[in-house]
């Protein structure tokens, strides 16, 4: 159903929860990102932010994409556009979805499961690497993520 709204924008509802799933996560903080692959991580500049309601989920919001047509026929190139998200909420980790593919008129969830931090509000040694979820492959950045240490 491409209508003439939906040409050049994919559109994406995040959902914020905990406990696996099970609970929804109200007053979380979603910032949406274009890639910027001279940026260590490939986030780039800050396109939105979006507050999760009560059920845990932001608002629909468009963000523009190729056209469809272009997955019609190999060799056209690139049918999605790939954005990053971070999401936070006090008392939680932040979570960070690098290469989120959204495509053209077509209405994304994307599923963010926060962990708690531990009781006594402390961070402990998990580092920022630990949260990041690859959503789609992008050889640069896997290449950084696996590069084998200089001492081995």
């Amino acid at each position: 159903m491409n209508t003439q709204q939906d040409s050049g924008y994919g559109y994406m509802i995040v959902r914020v929860t905990t406990a696996r799933g099970a609970i929804p996560l109200e007053n979380a903080i979603v910032t949406v990102h274009n890639y910027d692959p001279e940026f260590d991580g490939g986030r780039g500049d800050v396109i939105a932010v979006y507050t999760t309601d009560l059920s845990g989920l932001t608002e629909r919001f468009a963000l523009p994409a190729p056209p469809r047509e272009l997955s019609m026929k190999p060799g056209n190139g690139k049918s999605y556009e790939t954005y990053n998200l971070s999401v936070t909420k006090e008392g939680y980790y932040q979570q960070y979805y690098a290469n989120v593919p959204v495509f053209e008129g077509i209405t994304a969830v994307q599923n963010a499961d926060m962990i708690p931090l531990p009781d006594n509000g402390q961070i402990d040694n998990k580092t920022i690497e630990d949260n990041i979820f690859f959503e789609t492959e992008n050889p640069a950045l896997e290449a950084k993520r696996t590069k084998p240490s200089q001492e081995e």
